[in-house]
């Protein structure tokens, strides 16, 4: 019962499972423009058709949906913890549906133990929600797990959380880079980016 518990809490805070409809407003105003960069950077990484992109902690889909938009030729998937921010993202790709792309999928899932295969992701994306992480640790090597040979994972969060999240990627099989602030951004914007990649 206890570990049921500590479960739905962790569901609430890292998804506002709560307040599924603020969320998405909140996000669709301040990170926005993440989201616009973070989709711009997809398509300049240039992944071949049924490339396979991942995004966690998706909350309600937002940053899939405008990446299978500009990138129709991916795979996009997204996982988070809260059922309610997964309903809210598989109705809207529902209704977002465009004939001939690839489908974008949605599921409920920790990034502590993600449900695909070892070396079957080209590109992880996560926007903003590592620091929620129970256990970032964990994360980040369920990250490099999943990651093809050649594949990236591009985690943006608080500078603090990716200075943090660099050293906690020592000893891993991923390369390791952390852009504080984000390449192209000014000095003192308050989000970086932690870069993990896997040579071929």
């Amino acid at each position: 019962m206890t570990a049921l518990h500590h479960t739905h809490n962790r569901a609430n805070m890292y998804g506002l499972a709560r307040h599924a409809r603020h969320y998405e407003r909140w996000a669709g105003i301040f990170a926005r423009p993440l989201y616009r960069r973070v989709a711009a950077d997809v398509v300049d990484a240039g992944l071949p058709p049924g490339g396979k992109v991942l995004d966690v902690g998706t909350g309600p889909g937002t940053l899939p949906l405008l990446i299978a938009a500009q990138s129709p030729h991916l795979s996009v998937s997204g996982v988070d913890l809260s059922v309610e921010m997964i309903d809210r993202a598989t109705a809207a790709a529902e209704i977002r549906a465009t004939p001939g792309a690839s489908p974008i999928s949605f599921q409920i899932a920790d990034v502590a133990d993600l449900p695909f295969d070892d070396r079957s992701v080209d590109l992880v994306v996560s926007t903003i929600s590592m620091h929620h992480w129970a256990d970032p640790a964990a994360g980040l090597r369920e990250i490099v797990r999943v990651l093809r040979l050649g594949g990236r994972a591009w985690i943006y969060d608080f500078r603090t959380m990716t200075r943090r999240a660099g050293r906690m990627t020592s000893g891993s099989d991923a390369k390791v880079g952390v852009e504080n602030p984000i390449t192209g951004t000014w000095r003192l914007n308050p989000i970086g980016r932690l870069v993990l990649s896997l040579e071929k």
